[in-house]
């Protein structure tokens, strides 16, 4: 196995030798829960292995949880990792349960299909026996064009006239616009220093894709602190998400991160997030599926 900077070997039952994350520094910035920076998050998101089950860093939580965002991002790096000359088109994540970010972790890999154009994998993120999240991810090889047809938005005001607003537990630049529609804002959305790895690009567009609509539902039902966080009385988690990647896209450009919101109804809620370029040009899409509710 190729282990991550940091990684030990260890024993399993059955005496199989796996990577395990070096118990005198499992987290990063583990003295801060919650705030952790581009470059850290990079490094836990740079997940690097070839023979599962892969074991992987984490970041230090707010809620003592094993973050859904980081852990999306890792199963799409690991995934095309594994897959040389493909990239992910499309993944689907269901969460299981919170898990313990000061616990090792490991992700497992099921390869379900390899062709010359097309690629399958299941991943399983999990903490001894208990697998916290399940992603089904089908991945593409380039092909040339039998017809093309890009859809376009009449677009918003650009960035230069947003306002910043920092998005709990995204940590780059994203600016505001006035809102237009009831249950619907815009953000835009650039990571400047995010480096010059696709693969890793992708992985921030999940990331912060998890986060968006739980936040503005709850920004926009006055259920945020003055300081932006969500209401300690409120529960706020993510159940499901899908993304689908249609064309690359550069995150250290600025994007347009579209959030409405498609239901809110019993404690639970469903949400698209549309990333366009600067252009209007569709290029990924997500939807999120989640719960907020007061805790009684």
């Amino acid at each position: 196995m190729v282990a991550q900077p940091g990684l030990t070997g260890q024993s399993r039952p059955g005496g199989r030798a796996v990577a395990e994350p070096d118990a005198a520094t499992p987290l990063i910035n583990a003295a801060t829960p919650g705030r952790f920076t581009l470059a850290q998050l990079l490094t836990v998101l740079d997940v690097r292995g070839d023979v599962p089950p892969v074991p992987v860093r984490s970041l230090r939580s707010p809620h003592g949880g094993v973050l859904g965002a980081q852990q999306l991002g890792q199963q799409i790096v690991l995934a095309e990792r594994l897959t040389p000359g493909k990239t992910v088109h499309s993944l689907h994540t269901v969460f299981s349960r919170p898990g313990d970010c000061e616990l090792p972790m490991w992700i497992d890999v099921e390869h379900l299909a390899h062709g010359r154009s097309v690629g399958a994998l299941a991943l399983s993120v999990r903490q001894h026996s208990q697998a916290l999240s399940r992603t089904n991810i089908m991945l593409r090889a380039p092909e040339p064009d039998l017809g093309r047809f890009t859809p376009t938005t009449v677009m918003p005001a650009g960035p230069e006239t947003a306002v910043d607003l920092p998005i709990r537990l995204i940590p780059w630049e994203a600016r505001l616009l006035p809102q237009r529609a009831e249950f619907q804002l815009e953000h835009w959305v650039r990571a400047a220093d995010a480096g010059d790895d696709p693969t890793l690009w992708r992985a921030l567009i999940a990331h912060a894709c998890e986060f968006m609509p739980l936040d503005d539902i709850a920004r926009l039902s006055g259920m945020v602190t003055p300081t932006g966080e969500i209401m300690p009385d409120t529960t706020a988690l993510v159940l499901s998400i899908t993304v689908t990647y249609f064309a690359e896209l550069d995150v250290r450009e600025w994007l347009l991160y579209r959030v409405s919101a498609l239901s809110i109804a019993g404690g639970r809620t469903t949400s698209r997030v549309e990333i366009l370029t600067r252009a209007g040009e569709l290029r990924a899409e997500a939807s999120v599926v989640g719960i907020l509710r007061r805790r009684h």
